[in-house]
């Protein structure tokens, strides 16, 4: 293989382990993780320092992981012979393309603002609704919101599967 080929080859490989491990993660946690936990612990206290804490090992896997799509993808795009320019409409690939980018863009923020205003504990430190003694524990609103976002960033994420599958199969024929 020449040697453009095989920075190409690396530079797929490791885009393709990048969107593994964050797409792949946020599906684990969302449908693993959260409801083994659930219903293992409850909703106590422990339910949350246990999801705070896997969240917080992840977090900055996510973050490498998006670093290094960003990287591998001008890589990537730059080789393409389908590729035109960044958000161009000007074809059917450059399409999917385009909108594959702006849904990544879409979850990075998602990431963004789960990390930054999602992640704060509660004046009790639990993550449940504060104050509340009737009926058993129930998570608080920006607990709530949280997973929320992460059920739509996991959603997201297989739309951008689906539309990298589209755009391999375009860029091949």
């Amino acid at each position: 293989m020449a040697e453009s080929t095989w920075m190409i080859t690396i530079a797929s490989f490791l885009h393709d382990l990048f969107t593994v491990v964050w797409i792949g993660g946020m599906i684990a946690l969302g449908l693993g993780v959260l409801p083994a936990v659930r219903r293992s612990l409850g909703l106590g206290p422990q339910m949350q320092l246990t999801v705070s804490a896997f969240q917080e090992r992840f977090r900055w896997f996510a973050y490498v992981c998006i670093v290094g799509l960003v990287a591998t993808g001008v890589l990537l795009s730059r080789n393409s012979p389908g590729f035109r320019s960044w958000f161009s409409w000007a074809d059917s690939y450059s399409v999917l393309l385009s909108l594959k980018h702006l849904l990544v863009i879409i979850m990075v923020v998602i990431v963004i603002v789960r990390s930054v205003f999602m992640t704060r504990k509660t004046p009790q430190g639990t993550g449940l609704t504060p104050g509340r003694t009737a009926g058993p524990p129930r998570p608080s609103r920006r607990a709530r919101i949280s997973m929320l976002l992460l059920f739509v960033n996991i959603v997201l994420g297989v739309v951008v599967l689906f539309f990298s599958a589209a755009t391999a199969t375009m860029s091949a024929a």
